[in-house]
Formats: C-alpha cells, sequence, structure tokens
C-alpha cells in the first residue's frame, strides 16, 4: 500500500492508524511529495509524525525533463535537504507555464507523477494507494477508485470527520502549527477568497513566489498549453496569472486591503456542526489532495 501523506491532519492521522492497525495486511510505503512552497510548519510536522508514530516517511521532489515529452520523475530528499524556496515548483512553471483553474497541472507535476515516478523505481507497479478523505468528505472520492485501486480509510476502515480529527490531535503531545485556512502550501491559486485575502492581511511575503512567477514567466506559454487552448477555440490572455476570474498576486494582495470578512479556523472545530456563518468562508475553496484532483 502506497500512503499518500500530505502533511495534514488527517493524511497524519490515516498514516498513524495504517501504521498500527494494517501492518500485517500489506507492506506500506508512506510518501511525502514537496512543492518547495508548503509551510514550514508543515515540514516540521512531517518530520515530527515520522519520529513520533514510528512510520518511515519517503521525501519526494519532482525532476522536470526539459525539452522532453516526459512527465515528472522524482528525486528523494529529507528534512534537511527540500527546498524552502520553490525551486520544483519553478521547474515545473519553466516547462508547463503558470498554472491556474484552465491548467491546473501543478499538483500532477508536483506530487502526482514525481510519487509515481518514486514508486515505480522501488519495483512496485501493482499497488493500493490509501488517500486521507474524511467520512465528510464522501463527494470527493474518485470515479475510478476501483479502477485505480484507491482505498479511503477513514470512510470505510476507521470512520472520521473533521471535528473528530481535530478533537483526537487536541489530546496529543503536538499538532501542526497551522491555522486551517493557512494550509499546507503558503498561497494555494486553489483556496477561497476569503482565505487568501485573510493570509495576504496577515503576511503579504506568503506571496513573494507567486509574484515573482508571474513577473518572470507571466507571457511565457508552451506550446502544448497553445495546443490545448485551439482545440478549446481559447486565444491567449496575457499576461498568464495564478488566480481565479484570472487575478495576479498582486490584485489578490490588492483586493485584501478592503477585506473585512471572518475567517473560521476550522482546526479548531470540535463540534460536529458549525454556523452557516462560519460555513461560508469554506465556499470557492478546493483541497489539493493528490488522487481526488486528478482522478487516477
Amino acid at each position: 500500500m502506497l500512503v499518500s501523506f500530505s502533511g495534514g491532519e488527517t493524511s497524519a492521522y490515516m498514516a498513524q492508524w495504517l501504521w498500527k492497525h494494517k501492518q500485517n495486511e500489506y507492506d506500506m510505503v508512506f510518501v511525502f511529495a514537496n512543492t518547495g512552497q508548503e509551510n514550514e510548519e508543515t515540514l516540521n510536522f512531517v518530520e515530527k509524525c515520522s519520529d513520533y508514530f514510528g512510520f518511515p516517511v519517503v521525501w519526494v521532489e519532482a525532476v522536470v525533463f526539459h525539452g522532453k515529452r516526459k512527465s515528472s520523475g522524482h528525486k528523494v530528499v529529507n528534512y534537511e535537504s527540500a527546498s524552502r524556496i520553490g525551486e520544483p515548483f519553478e521547474e515545473v512553471i519553466k516547462k508547463y507555464g503558470i498554472p491556474n483553474q484552465q491548467f491546473p497541472h501543478c499538483t500532477r507535476e508536483t506530487k502526482l507523477n514525481p510519487i509515481t515516478s518514486y514508486m515505480k523505481s522501488v519495483g512496485w507497479h501493482e499497488y493500493y494507494t490509501a488517500i486521507g478523505i474524511r467520512s465528510d468528505e464522501a463527494d470527493r472520492i474518485s470515479a475510478k477508485a476501483k479502477e485505480n485501486k484507491l482505498i479511503y480509510p477513514l470512510i470505510s476502515d476507521q470512520p472520521m470527520t473533521k471535528p473528530k480529527i481535530n478533537f483526537w490531535w487536541n489530546q496529543q503531545p503536538f499538532r501542526l502549527n497551522l491555522k486551517g485556512y493557512q494550509g499546507n502550501c503558503k498561497w494555494c491559486w486553489k483556496k477561497g477568497d476569503p482565505k487568501l485575502f485573510k493570509l495576504a492581511q496577515e503576511d503579504e511575503s506568503l506571496f513573494d513566489f507567486p509574484l515573482r512567477m508571474e513577473k518572470e514567466y507571466g507571457n511565457y506559454i508552451p506550446e502544448s498549453r497553445i495546443k490545448l487552448m485551439n482545440e478549446r477555440g481559447e486565444k491567449p490572455e496575457l499576461p498568464i496569472v495564478f488566480f481565479r476570474q484570472n487575478r495576479s498576486a498582486k490584485e489578490i494582495i490588492k483586493q485584501s486591503e478592503s477585506f473585512r470578512g471572518r475567517v473560521s479556523d476550522d482546526a479548531q472545530h470540535y463540534e460536529m456542526q458549525i454556523s452557516l456563518f462560519e460555513a461560508t468562508d469554506l465556499i470557492g475553496g478546493e483541497s489539493c489532495e493528490i488522487w481526488a484532483e486528478c482522478g487516477s
């Protein structure tokens, strides 16, 4: 079994539960893919989980093959050598262009393909993949789950919800030192506007990487992207930017200045129900769970 460890509390709970309860049933490999734009707290948490619960974690990063029709490979790193300033992500952008809602290739090339590449490198070609999707997220199950041997232990074996996950971690000697709206990726373009605005208000430097990428690669459109746009009947609109509604990182920061809304920290939800007002924080956001997104 491949255990996809995203670095969040849900996948960490799943990882330790599988390690504790399923070692007699499966050979297991735990893999964490680092984009170089994970919060430092995420990297610390991955290392702490491995040390405390005892399951070994393989850290991988994307290796991009420029000038070749070949998806991203991998290299193995560790906590000390892992990228902190976005090197793997930038290499993906150099080849595929800036990702956004129309061209969401970042998860595929920085996470899915490097993990798949690693599994092939150790001789694993047929295996189950455990995905950290909870029972309160059952609508995110891949339509190709059976075909692609995807399993969801926090739905089928140990049903868990976000409040249950929070309660369990609150009893442990450490937690992921991030608020729920921060997430593993510092500035992910898939976050809803309230979360992005809150992040920009708290620390504009979180957006340094997308600001630099848009400046350096905003006018770059690879041939493969132009071909796909032609097939869709779309015309290139420059500059290419990350965020929904064709907004740049600079525009997100500017719009955040007038934001006065409330953003809930779902890492502190311990009740089974939250108010409708709090739930509006989640509107417009998406998860970056690898196989949930790619369906493969």
